[in-house]
């Protein structure tokens, strides 16, 4: 801790109800005595908000302020301005981020630490405050994400596990096609060869006999069975187009089919629906904004209920008693009302708070809904669209196919004519010699036409076939990247939960050491219990579940030690267990680091003598410790103490 030694100085300038004070603190402790929480309050809010602290409230007709303080050879200001219905704050204070001060530094009576305990909530945000568990928590996250990847892939392979057996059956099918087509085209060539030479034969003699200019009758030959190969090669490429035509009309059928059945797109509905989750976002961020500013008049003013002292000016006298008929001048506005109606005024507020929470949560709830509801939306129509485009392409393509069918039929039919003319020329025994070699040419060309097409359809199906397989050797490994994510996950998990024990270890020293100092009998011992509430690796939140949950024991005047709850509790003790827990946290979280002061109001209800010992015990921490008392509670205090009158 970086030792102050000079004096503080700190200006005031219509502050939260101050025209203009000034005031120096002397490292050590300094008392700011005052009649009442009015005049001394608003002086330990401006140090609070020339420290950082964007806590303390305003009174509503404040039009802005300044405080400045001084610390040796630096001067820290803040600027604050009205802007509508909100304050608005600029400068330069001492602290960049006020939060942990804020909890355990700055222990005014709307402390949240302070009220934690008090109120019986759970203490984990106070307790773990300076434990540094994002990191870990965001490693957390990404595991569980990578996680979730792998369980859609592995159910994907698991999906895909299904089409094994049916590649496995095709692959078969084919390889037997293929064996079949080989031995066919065996027999076909075979056959070629012994009819060809024959024929050959045959026509030479022929030829000899009857053809005086043999060279024009081999020619025409040659190019007779030059045709009808190029017929044949024609006439298969318009079978497989034909065919490839009746699978492009087979799918256009189910995706017209399929749009038929779709629902229209939903541009109005989706307009709509934006518009619509636009306004309630608004309409939630004003509800935040109202919530907060509700819970900030309500903390303010019940600081002062809870804390003995009222945040009014009575109309019976200087001591701030209430007059005979119960009637009380309230402090914002300065007319005289029953006390009764502040009490009503406030449960008005605390209505209007849960109304506004109710309301939230049945927004957040429509909101949820509103964004489902969109995203369905989309997704139909995506797929309206998807299923448009490939129309779209499917009928461009068969309008290709078609046009290529009707080539191939031209060609075909072009081809025949030619085939025809070339016979009339040729002799009637050399065509009928000629047409056995060239239907078994054409039957050897259909065979090898056929295998080759088997071929690249097995090769397809073998290259899916060991793709799969690949994929689905995979799910092994996969899993037991899951089973090492799930143990790193449970490791990490651990190690917070041991940094979340440490931490609760901790405080429970620091407790024990504060009531010590305090030698307050009448409490035993104060302690914070970790309670796990089942959490598992499938919880949703990122770190372990749990609550941190305080205990409270006793002691009777014979002794006897027993556990009590809070609510049983004089106001006296839960205000001690609150500054306890709350100094325990300026301790355990080292807050003297960050800030040289440490600032105390609202302890009226606990007897002069433990306060003095409560202000030892911090004063071995922090340079400046400045507390606020009235003038009767503060004569209780050593003469050592600085004094310091309120404006």
């Amino acid at each position: 801790m970086a030792t102050t030694n000079g004096p503080a100085r700190l200006t005031v300038t219509r502050f939260a109800g101050l025209d203009d004070a000034t005031v120096e603190f002397e490292p050590g402790v300094s008392v700011v005595a005052g009649r009442n929480a009015a005049d001394r309050t608003p002086l330990l809010w401006g140090l609070a908000a020339a420290l950082g602290s964007d806590e303390p409230s305003f009174e509503e007709s404040a039009d802005g302020g300044q405080v400045e303080l001084a610390v040796e050879s630096e001067v820290y200001t803040r600027v604050f301005v009205r802007e509508g219905d909100r304050v608005v704050a600029s400068g330069d204070p001492y602290l960049e981020g006020s939060t942990t001060a804020d909890l355990f530094a700055f222990l005014l009576g709307s402390n949240e630490a302070r009220q934690a305990v008090t109120g019986d909530r759970d203490l984990r945000e106070f307790v773990t405050h300076s434990v540094d568990t994002d990191a870990v928590s965001e490693e957390i996250a990404d595991l569980r994400a990578e996680r979730a990847e792998l369980d859609d892939r592995i159910a994907e392979l698991s999906a895909l596990e299904s089409e094994r057996p049916r590649l496995r059956e095709r692959r078969d099918e084919l390889n037997a096609a293929v064996e079949r087509l080989e031995a066919e085209l065996a027999d076909r060539r075979e056959a070629l060869a012994r009819i060809e030479p024959s024929a050959v034969d045959a026509d030479a003699d022929a030829r000899r006999e009857t053809d005086t200019d043999t060279p024009d009758a081999e020619a025409r030959a040659d190019r007779l069975r030059e045709l009808n190969a190029t017929l044949d090669n024609a006439q298969f490429e318009l079978e497989a187009q034909r065919e490839s035509l009746d699978a492009l009309d087979a799918e256009l059928g189910e995706v017209e089919s399929e749009l038929a059945s779709c629902p229209a797109d939903p541009a109005g509905e989706l307009d709509g629906l934006t518009d619509e989750l636009s306004e309630s976002r608004v309409r939630k961020r004003r509800l935040d904004a109202d919530i907060t500013d509700v819970q900030r008049t309500l903390r303010f003013n019940e600081q002062f209920l809870t804390s003995g002292t009222s945040p009014v000016a009575t109309s019976a006298g200087e001591d701030g008693g209430p007059d005979g008929d119960g009637r009380v001048v309230c402090w914002t506005c300065g007319t005289s009302v029953p006390e009764a109606s502040i009490e009503s005024t406030l449960d008005q507020l605390r209505t209007l708070r849960d109304d506004r929470r109710e309301e939230r949560a049945e927004l957040t709830e429509r909101l949820e809904r509103l964004q489902e509801r969109r995203s369905e939306l989309e997704d139909q129509r995506r797929r309206r669209r998807d299923l448009e485009t490939r129309r779209e392409e499917l009928r461009r393509e068969r309008t290709e196919r078609r046009a290529r069918v009707e080539d191939l039929e031209a060609r075909r039919d072009d081809l025949e004519s030619d085939i025809a003319d070339l016979r009339r020329d040729a002799g009637a025994a050399e065509a009928d010699d000629r047409a056995a070699v060239l239907a078994a040419h054409r039957e050897v060309t259909r065979v090898e036409f056929e295998l080759e097409r088997r071929r690249e359809e097995r090769a397809a199906v073998v290259d899916d076939l060991d793709s799969l397989e690949a994929q689905l050797d995979r799910r092994a490994d996969l899993e037991a990247r899951q089973d090492g994510i799930d143990d790193r996950i449970g490791e990490l998990r651990g190690r917070i939960e041991r940094l979340e024990r440490a931490a609760v270890s901790a405080f429970n020293e620091r407790m024990a050491d504060v009531l010590d100092a305090l030698e307050y009998d009448r409490l035993a011992r104060l302690w914070i219990e970790r309670r796990n509430d089942g959490d598992s690796l499938d919880d949703a939140d990122a770190a372990p579940a749990g609550r941190f949950v305080p205990h409270i024991e006793r002691r009777t005047d014979d002794g006897t030690v027993y556990e009590d709850v809070i609510d049983h509790l004089p106001a006296s003790e839960r205000e001690l267990i609150g500054l306890v827990f709350a100094v325990a946290g300026y301790l355990v979280h080292e807050v003297s680091d960050e800030v040289p002061f440490f600032v105390l109001d609202s302890v009226e209800a606990i007897d002069a003598e433990h306060v003095r010992r409560l202000l030892a015990y911090v004063g071995r921490d922090a340079d400046y410790v400045v507390v606020g008392l009235s003038g009767e509670n503060a004569q209780g205090l050593p003469d050592s103490y600085r004094r310091l009158r309120a404006p």
